[in-house]
């Protein structure tokens, strides 16, 4: 990767944690800005009772994983934490995990597996959980994170993923928890206490529209890509080289410029 990340005039970022790691590794001296992903607004879910009866959750209180089912996304830990905070722990919460199965794990009453959905059952999944579980050790920018943002739902999130904790500490949306004993405090903590989960998912929310709305994120690039041209051209002067594996200052645009 060392001539991959020599070669770009410069550098589109999902999140700051990936220019840390940049600069840490190939100590890239070009322009660098979070830009971040659009994202559009979400499909109008299926009714409740509809949904409720198609994946076989009933009337019980439900977490949410959402994306490919898979060992490196934290999958199979999360199904073992939630069995063994089954045990120790006598309700009748569920965890629903939505999306394509890459190893079928070992379920059991308490877990159901819907497979692939479409975007109106995935609305309406997101809807209606109680929080989000996003369990997962590789992300550059967790799209199922901020998709359950949109819809106000609290999340919990793997504390082992720098990207991860790196979003849930700007939004505020979101705790963050690293082993199993974090994992039963903080899940306990959100179940527990209503208050919280509404504001975590309203911070979630405001954190969305503030920086993933397609006008927002466009003027970004626009922005990246002007500086680019700038820096071709002479223009103020070049961007000058980065000491000691530092990047250059990534600075989103502010939001009060994009009017939508």
């Amino acid at each position: 990767f060392d001539e991959v990340f020599r070669l770009p005039d410069a550098l589109a970022l999902f999140t700051p944690e990936e220019g840390e790691l940049i600069a840490r590794r190939f100590r890239t001296p070009v322009p660098a800005e979070e830009i971040g992903i659009g994202l559009d607004p979400p499909v109008a879910p299926v009714d409740e009772a509809t949904f409720r009866a198609d994946i076989g959750v009933g009337d019980r209180p439900y977490v949410l994983f959402l994306g490919r089912v898979d060992p490196g996304k934290g999958s199979d830990e999360l199904i073992r934490y939630f069995a063994e905070y089954k045990r120790r722990r006598e309700s009748d919460l569920a965890l629903v995990i939505v999306g394509d199965p890459v190893t079928r794990p070992d379920l059991s009453d308490d877990i159901i597996m819907t497979g692939y959905v479409d975007e109106a059952t995935k609305s309406a999944a997101l809807a209606n959980a109680v929080a989000l579980m996003q369990p997962s050790y590789f992300e550059s920018f967790s799209l199922a994170l901020v998709e359950a943002w949109q819809h106000s739902l609290p999340a919990l999130v793997q504390g082992h993923t720098d990207v991860l904790v790196g979003q849930a500490r700007r939004s505020g949306g979101a705790i963050p928890y690293r082993g199993y004993p974090e994992f039963e405090v903080a899940l306990d903590r959100l179940l527990a206490d209503e208050d919280l989960r509404r504001a975590l998912g309203a911070n979630g929310k405001a954190y969305v529209e503030e920086r993933y709305r397609w006008p927002v994120v466009l003027d970004r690039y626009e922005d990246l890509l002007a500086r680019v041209v700038r820096r071709h051209r002479g223009v103020n002067g070049t961007q000058p080289g980065v000491a000691d594996g530092q990047m250059p200052s990534i600075t989103p645009r502010s939001n009060s410029a994009s009017s939508g």
